[in-house]
């Protein structure tokens, strides 16, 4: 198995599926992504059943760090014959877990998108989201070629709220259950998906 954490940044893209899409299990296996997982599901656990699943409530980051979030998310799950970060709604699944299950995250979130907006206007005199794409590429590489917390926990959380379960917030429409070929199903044999299905006995 390919380790994405060793990848430079535009080859560690989610945009090499073939390449990557077994490594998505890998990736929620992380301790990071399971802290976001886990305390996702404790928070809906904990919260007013007659709350409607799926429902996000607002979250912490301003217009401004949202666009510019959701730019970022899309460098790491882009959209192409598939959907991306944007149509699982990466951002509002963030977004909501900053101000809620992840808030000792917050911080450096907030600071990471200050720097990243500062970067972002230095290079080009705009705001990252506004950026061209091959800008946003270049400065995203940079800060990830730095070993940044900041572009690891957003790695980790984009990639946590494209696979966790619809009722945490990410996820929509399970497009990334489908890209990983897993069932939705209360009962499961192996093989469990696509990225299990070489391993599991004939």
């Amino acid at each position: 198995m390919h380790n994405w954490r060793n990848l430079p940044f535009d080859h560690a893209l989610m945009s090499h599926r073939p390449l990557l899409r077994r490594d998505f299990v890998g990736v929620m296996a992380g301790a990071l992504a399971v802290t976001w997982v886990t305390n996702a599901r404790q928070f809906r656990l904990s919260s007013s059943p007659d709350a409607p699943p799926g429902r996000v409530l607002p979250g912490i980051l301003t217009a401004e760090q949202r666009r510019d979030l959701d730019a970022l998310t899309a460098l790491i799950i882009p959209t192409d014959e598939t959907p991306g970060a944007r149509e699982a709604g990466a951002v509002d699944f963030i977004d909501h877990g900053l101000g809620t299950f992840a808030g000792d995250q917050r911080t450096l979130f907030t600071q990471g998108l200050a720097d990243l907006d500062a970067r972002a206007r230095r290079l080009g005199g705009k705001a990252f989201a506004d950026l061209d794409p091959a800008a946003q590429l270049a400065l995203a590489g940079q800060i990830d070629a730095e070993k940044s917390e900041f572009f690891e926990a957003v790695r980790t959380a984009t990639i946590a709220g494209f696979l966790a379960n619809p009722e945490y917030g990410g996820n929509t429409g399970k497009v990334g259950w489908q890209l990983i070929g897993f069932e939705d199903q209360f009962g499961w044999q192996a093989p469990f998906g696509d990225y299990d299905r070489e391993s599991s006995p004939d």
